[in-house]
């Protein structure tokens, strides 16, 4: 998942280096942000086993 997301972000990074039009850039800037915010939500949210139990 994570690496769709950076994926993503490069798509979106070239989109505004190759000046696509406004509403590309803005319209993979907010879907982006959207899939960060999922993805930390779940993260944040999900049960990590920390414990060292040998």
């Amino acid at each position: 998942m994570d690496t769709l997301i950076f994926g993503g972000i490069l798509a979106t990074l070239l989109a505004v280096y190759r000046q696509a039009s406004r509403t590309v850039v803005l319209g993979a800037w907010f879907v982006m942000l959207v899939a960060v915010i999922l993805l930390m939500a779940h993260h944040i949210t999900s049960s990590l086993a920390l414990d060292l139990s040998y």
